[in-house]
């Protein structure tokens, strides 16, 4: 039969690693918890800067009677305005027929650790597609 010394002998350390352990999994959780906070923020703000670079467009064009320099300097300066920069623009499209103004907005979040890993990094990348309504 073990005496009692001997079995506390081979559970030396078990209690510090399990302790480790359950730290390094809890900061893993804030990071990834933090990382999904940074995503949803880009998120929206890419789509709310579509949608608004959208309408001002279409608004600037129809002031200025079709003149789709100014429709796309105005789509530049509302992504300026969401606090985006303006190379995140990707796409702008005049729809000739009807005026309607379809913008393509697209970043990617700052996160710590998701952008890192492949098969996460897609999860960053934030795009939006908004057509304004034609009139």
């Amino acid at each position: 039969m073990r005496d009692l010394a001997s079995v506390h002998a081979d559970e030396r350390g078990l209690m510090g690693k399990l302790a480790l352990l359950w730290l390094l999994v809890a900061a893993l959780l804030v990071v990834l918890g933090y990382d999904g906070v940074r995503i949803a923020v880009v998120r929206f703000r890419v789509a709310e800067a579509a949608q608004n670079a959208a309408f001002e467009a279409e608004s600037t064009l129809q002031q200025t009677r079709g003149d789709r320099k100014a429709a796309y300097d105005a789509a530049v300066q509302a992504v300026l305005d969401a606090g985006l920069d303006a190379d995140r623009l990707r796409g702008f499209v005049i729809d000739p027929k009807t005026d309607a103004v379809t913008v393509t907005v697209a970043s990617k979040a700052p996160t710590v650790l998701v952008g890192r890993i492949g098969f996460l990094r897609s999860l960053a990348k934030a795009r939006s597609t908004e057509t304004s309504p034609s009139t």
